[in-house]
């Protein structure tokens, strides 16, 4: 979009125009309306060329006789970046930080080539082909969408268009579609994986995510102040940044009786001190991502409900089950009890707006009551607990 208008003090015409979210303006030098014309009709062309990812630099030459500033890729990815580190979730940051890495790798980018005005929709499109034979179409147009915010970032630094605008969705094959539905644990599984567990953490985390639904980034960053013994209960927000709403979540004797142990060996600790350091510094460092690997391998693998990763493997393996399934278990065994919706919603976080719409609130003794009637499957005789 691009317009003329006249400055009160000037009787020259000016340029206005629009490039995402950032406006911009100049003289057009003259007095004249159609000389002034002759200018709004090449920026309009250079603004519409821009939006559609097709502004290179001969097609800036040829309408402005001037070359297009030249930006090298690798350095604007870096800066953005290093950008976002203050604003974006660690884990959000780490993939946005992959998926620009992959690029660069892909291009094998150096400090001054290639150029942000190379980087064309073709060029996207080749590189996420090859991406695409090996992950899904999710994480494709996930890739697309972290691809896009940068681009999107260095259209309004440098004027070099956004070329992930025109790429297509890309869709799940016939194969993809008949991958495994996730699914919660069956009881004699949840049995089998706590035995295998293989260190305190694990068997906590899984007794844990079982009892509480969290998961697996607010297990492992659990502080002492956000375990309230007194009133035996969880007063914890969601890892997820847009995840608002605080939540008090009980803590059946199951969980306590652990939770008592662990903090009698823990010494003298502050509030702000973790219950599981060596965990929360892997979770603060690489996300999610590292902890749900050791889960795989030395959990799910060895109980015979995944498979092992494949280095060089064509797609990677779809388990019916992953830590986040404890999470499902929880709801569904709260529903078979017959707890109502709004506690199920209430303690595991979850909003709607059907839920919003209820004046009044599922409280922590109400969840706690239909909690006691969970039966326990971390022994051979599960029953519910008292």
């Amino acid at each position: 979009m691009a317009w003329l208008y006249k400055h009160p003090k000037s009787k020259r015409w000016f340029l206005g125009w629009r490039v995402g979210k950032k406006a911009f303006n100049r003289s057009t030098g003259t007095s004249d309306r159609k000389e002034a014309e002759k200018q709004l009709a090449t920026v309009e062309i250079m603004v519409t060329t821009n939006r559609e990812g097709k502004l290179n630099e001969a097609v800036y030459r040829s309408l402005t006789g001037q070359s297009v500033q030249r930006v090298a890729l690798k350095p604007t990815v870096e800066d953005y970046l290093a950008r976002k580190a203050g604003t974006l979730a660690k884990g959000t940051h780490d993939v946005y930080r992959s998926a620009l890495g992959i690029l660069l790798e892909s291009l094998r980018a150096t400090d001054t080539k290639p150029e942000l005005a190379d980087i064309t929709g073709d060029v996207l499109e080749k590189h996420l082909a090859e991406i695409r034979k090996k992950r899904s179409a999710k994480t494709c147009n996930n890739i697309v969408k972290y691809l896009g915010a940068f681009f999107r970032d260095a259209d309004e630094k440098h004027h070099t268009g956004d070329p992930t605008s025109k790429l297509d969705r890309y869709h799940e094959t016939a194969a993809e579609a008949d991958e495994p539905d996730r699914r919660p644990f069956t009881a004699q599984e949840l049995r089998k994986v706590y035995a295998i567990a293989p260190n305190g953490f694990w068997k906590f985390a899984i007794k844990c995510a079982f009892f509480t639904g969290f998961r697996l980034g607010r297990i492992a960053t659990l502080q002492w102040q956000h375990v309230n013994f007194e009133s035996r209960m969880f007063d914890v927000k969601d890892v997820k940044p847009q995840v608002k709403k605080k939540v008090a979540v009980p803590i059946l004797p199951e969980l306590y009786q652990e939770l008592k142990s662990l903090r009698a060996a823990a010494g003298d600790v502050k509030p702000t001190d973790y219950l599981w350091p060596e965990q929360a510094q892997l979770y603060r460092r690489d996300g999610a991502s590292s902890l749900s690997r050791e889960f795989n391998e030395m959990v799910l693998v060895p109980a015979g409900l995944a498979k092992p990763y494949q280095r060089g493997a064509a797609r990677r393996i779809i388990s019916e089950v992953t830590f986040h399934s404890l999470k499902h278990n929880l709801v569904t065994g709260m529903k078979e009890i017959g707890a109502p919706e709004m506690v199920v919603r209430e303690m595991v976080g979850h909003d709607s707006a059907a839920v919003s719409a209820i004046y009044t609130h599922a409280t922590p003794e109400m969840a706690r009551e239909h909690l006691k009637r969970l039966p326990s499957p971390f022994t051979k005789q599960p029953k519910a607990a008292k």
